[in-house]
């Protein structure tokens, strides 16, 4: 059994950001599958994949699960221009956006939005992670770069934990999309980020446990096939609300406006707006510790001294559900969600 902080071996955990029009999320629920993934404009591995949407982050695709690809270290970038083109904005309509002129300065652009995300990071929450992690945050991803824009790739950006290394992706758009997206990316990266490997030779392949922020995911690596099987995840709504929180709010702390662009994209709004309302509850240390520090058991006790036996998981479950792709779901786990935070409220514990 081995342990690796930030991320090892053949998984790899892409955390990103979805959308939501009006009560219509375009970010899908995971699907699991086992194919190879032969596109050298995405991110690549042999664990499961967390994909976001084409269209301002979470596109009708949504996230896919999928195993087999050649691993980030065969994926290569090359300069192509990139044209002005139209892109659909919050307010509904559609206007011409300044894009890079060419793959070459979006590099440059991603590779400076991802040093003064990891700068204003530090500075806020530095003080929730360990000495290693501050270290490894401090020292960046290993490789974030851009990407032509491409609808039909169903995402516009990602983060990967891939053989010990860790890699950010975003879509070659316009500024104000490549800030917020690289922030969001960077935020997933600057989480609690561990993976565990646990060895089953009689099966010829071992277990993968991975923890990206408070997302955790497990799977089966078979060494004869190199496929992976068994994937199971939970606690991804609150990651991914949670990570939008953090993102609007440091993008807010740059200016008024980029926050408030940034808010009426609607990116993960349910997830976004309980994880909002959580925070007013049991604080901001105790989520940010469980974020970028790990300690997902003083959240857990937290919510359940106030929920009552049990309550953390049945909102983590109805954070989880507001991913869907399913509208009704999507709205029953918003209703499960508050009723389990009023009774919260109704034990008295304000924001700390």
């Amino acid at each position: 059994m081995s342990e690796i902080g930030g991320g090892d071996d053949d998984g790899k955990e892409v955390g990103g950001s979805g959308q939501e029009s009006g009560n219509e999320t375009e970010s899908a629920s995971s699907a699991e599958t086992s194919s190879s993934v032969e596109d050298s404009g995405t991110l690549e591995g042999t664990g499961p994949v967390e994909g976001i949407g084409a269209r301002g982050e979470g596109g009708p695709t949504g996230p896919t699960e999928t195993g087999g690809g050649r691993g980030i270290e065969n994926v290569s970038v090359s300069p192509r221009e990139i044209t002005t083109q139209s892109h659909e904005v919050p307010h509904g309509k559609s206007q011409i956006l300044e894009t890079p002129a060419s793959l070459e300065q979006a590099q440059k652009d991603v590779e400076s939005y991802h040093q003064q995300s990891i700068e204003q990071i530090l500075a806020l929450n530095g003080k929730y992670m360990s000495e290693e992690d501050r270290a490894r945050v401090a020292g960046g991803s290993d490789k974030p770069r851009a990407i032509e824009s491409d609808p039909n790739r169903g995402r516009n950006g990602g983060y990967l934990l891939y053989k010990g290394r860790s890699s950010i992706e975003v879509s070659a758009m316009d500024q104000q999309q490549m800030e917020r997206t690289t922030k969001h990316e960077t935020n997933h990266f600057a989480s609690k980020n561990r993976e565990m490997l646990v060895p089953e030779p009689d099966k010829k392949g071992y277990t993968v446990y991975q923890t990206v922020g408070t997302r955790s995911s497990s799977w089966f690596h078979s060494d004869e096939t190199g496929e992976n099987y068994n994937f199971t995840t939970k606690g991804r709504g609150l990651n991914e609300g949670l990570t939008t929180l953090y993102t609007n709010q440091q993008l807010t702390e740059l200016s008024k406006e980029k926050g408030e662009a940034a808010e009426r994209q609607q990116i993960y709004a349910h997830a976004t707006e309980l994880c909002s309302q959580l925070e007013d509850i049991v604080g901001q240390d105790t989520l940010k510790e469980a974020y970028y520090g790990g300690n997902l058991q003083a959240l857990k006790e937290k919510v359940d001294a106030l929920a009552g036996e049990k309550g953390y998981e049945a909102l983590q479950d109805c954070l989880d559900r507001t991913l869907s792709k399913d509208p009704a779901e999507r709205v029953e786990a918003m209703k499960e969600a508050q009723n389990i935070l009023a009774k919260m409220y109704e034990k008295g514990e304000t924001k700390a």
